[in-house]
């Protein structure tokens, strides 16, 4: 591994919080794809609430969530993490949708999944939901827990790389676990969200530091880092950093962190 790499992992895994939960929240919320899906998960849970719950409310609600998990998991492992394309202008949708993100962890522009990949995979959610629940309300309850399961994913994703220790063992876990996926091994420790992480268990991809060779390609996956195509999406999406070519606004204010 470089030395600026192994010296982004200390900074990411080590010290305690430096910036407030609240702040983590507001850089959540100041990201506008955010809103397309929390603000139909509230409205359809307001809406529940307000025209009263049954019990079978919950069992969809549930339903919904546990259909998100293997999605966050194999989206993951097969479509973030697909081989370098051939093509150079795929390779640049692909750097967008995952390859940036290995390269400059903190840059939560980077970070986020694009809307031409979120948004067709919340339309096949809600097809397939509608196709296999008996009526409008429970297929709103599920269709609310799918969102809710894709709400956690980014928000726990956020967490993993802000200049913030979670308080909780499990926020700790998740983060640490997610961290060795970028620094230690990219081939290993696919799940986000602790919901999803006995998947990582049950496919044989939670592995053990101890019992790993620390891999060469967790920060471009697959290419060289001198290749050229590496260089020209570093400067079509330079653009859309949050004033810093390498680390966005919570770095900047923890005065903390590098590339």
């Amino acid at each position: 591994m470089s030395e600026s790499v192994s010296e982004d992992a200390a900074v990411l895994q080590g010290g305690q919080a430096r910036i407030g939960l609240d702040s983590v929240a507001v850089e959540f919320l100041r990201h506008a794809d955010n809103w397309l899906f929390v603000a139909p998960c509230a409205a359809i849970a307001f809406w529940l609430v307000w025209s009263g719950l049954v019990p079978a409310d919950a069992a969809w609600f549930v339903g919904g969530w546990l259909i998100f998990i293997p999605q966050e998991y194999f989206t993951h492992v097969y479509v973030l993490h697909a081989k370098p394309p051939k093509n150079e202008m795929l390779y640049m949708f692909w750097y967008r949708l995952h390859y940036g993100h290995h390269d400059f962890p903190k840059r939560h522009d980077l970070m986020y999944m694009p809307l031409w990949l979120s948004l067709p995979m919340t339309f096949a959610n809600m097809a397939f939901l509608w196709a296999v629940t008996p009526d409008p309300r429970f297929f709103l309850a599920s269709f609310c827990g799918a969102l809710f399961g894709y709400i956690m994913f980014e928000w726990s994703h956020l967490l993993c790389h802000v200049p913030y220790t979670p308080k909780s063992g499990v926020g700790r876990h998740m983060r640490t676990q997610h961290l060795r996926h970028h620094f230690f091994n990219e081939k290993f420790w696919y799940a986000v969200t602790p919901s999803t992480m006995f998947m990582d268990r049950l496919l044989w991809s939670a592995g053990k530091p101890g019992g790993l060779e620390r891999s060469e390609d967790c920060r471009y996956l697959g290419l060289p880092s001198g290749h050229e195509w590496i260089g020209k999406a570093r400067t079509r999406f330079a653009a859309r950093s949050s004033g810093d070519l390498s680390r966005s606004r919570l770095w900047l204010l923890s005065g903390r962190g590098r590339s």
